[in-house]
């Protein structure tokens, strides 16, 4: 096993499937102590049996982002079980709310609204980074990463309220940054394009907007990896776009009614 991330604890959000659940796997390949997260157990501890069968150190806690009570306990109970924490992944959303809400802002209802505002922007950043806040300014090389989305930046139609807590994700990404700094807390963000779990659909071809492929969850995986060791100790809030080129593509929009399958 590497060791880029030896003496690491990380508490990931939504790590029992996609990016989350690459991002815990390979940080434990790397050497981190991990807190897998998530609302579903039996997937939750799948991804810590393989953790475990490669070597690496993890547990499972059951989260719930919309809940702060439920954001307050996980983060004491990793803390009382690792013995710290010094990294906080932020990569939980609502798909399935965000996937049964493609249409235009004026049809959205306010509950709507809430339940993807507070799972991708109040539950899963502000109240994880609050609560972790304090034990990541004990720990040496702490840092703060969030998982957004290509669709902060661009209008993509029916996905107003995703877009707009992205957007705000990224905004909080920097304003982390700067009030991190006196406590040693690094903020960094990536911005996700087109990724898709399935090996089937992330072949080596161009198309709808990339300038390479479709992506699949290590490639987030690999990044994150990076902004949260110790060797980007220099980067604090940064914008790191990984996309295959989807955003500085012209033709890029013809792949927007493709993101409606899977909002990234």
């Amino acid at each position: 096993m590497s060791e880029r991330l030896k003496d690491k604890t990380v508490l990931v959000t939504g790590s029992t499937r996609g990016i989350g659940r690459s991002i815990a796997e390979h940080f434990a390949s790397e050497g981190a102590s991990v807190a897998v997260t998530g609302r579903t157990e039996g997937r939750g501890r799948k991804v810590v049996d393989r953790i475990r069968a490669a070597g690496g150190e993890a547990e499972f806690f059951s989260l719930d982002v919309t809940s702060e009570d439920s954001i307050r306990a996980v983060v004491d109970a990793v803390v009382a079980r690792f013995g710290g924490l010094s990294t906080l992944v932020n990569n939980a959303a609502p798909t399935d709310a965000v996937a049964g809400t493609i249409k235009p802002l004026h049809e959205y209802d306010t509950a709507e609204w809430e339940r993807i505002m507070t799972g991708t922007l109040t539950g899963n950043v502000f109240w994880a980074s609050k609560y972790a806040w304090p034990h990541l300014a004990r720990s040496e090389g702490a840092s703060i990463l969030n998982i957004s989305s290509g669709q902060s930046l661009s209008g993509f139609k029916g996905f107003a309220a995703y877009g707009a807590a992205k957007a705000g994700v990224n905004s909080l990404t920097r304003t982390l940054a700067v009030e991190g700094s006196p406590d040693g807390i690094r903020a960094n963000c990536i911005l996700v394009g087109r990724v898709v779990a399935s090996k089937g659909d992330s072949g080596h071809h161009t198309g709808g907007g990339r300038l390479t492929r479709i992506g699949n969850p290590m490639d987030i995986a690999y990044a994150a990896t990076w902004l949260v060791s110790d060797e980007a100790e220099f980067a604090t809030g940064s914008m790191v776009t990984v996309d295959g080129g989807f955003s500085i593509n012209g033709d890029a929009v013809s792949d927007a009614e493709s993101l409606a399958a899977q909002p990234v």
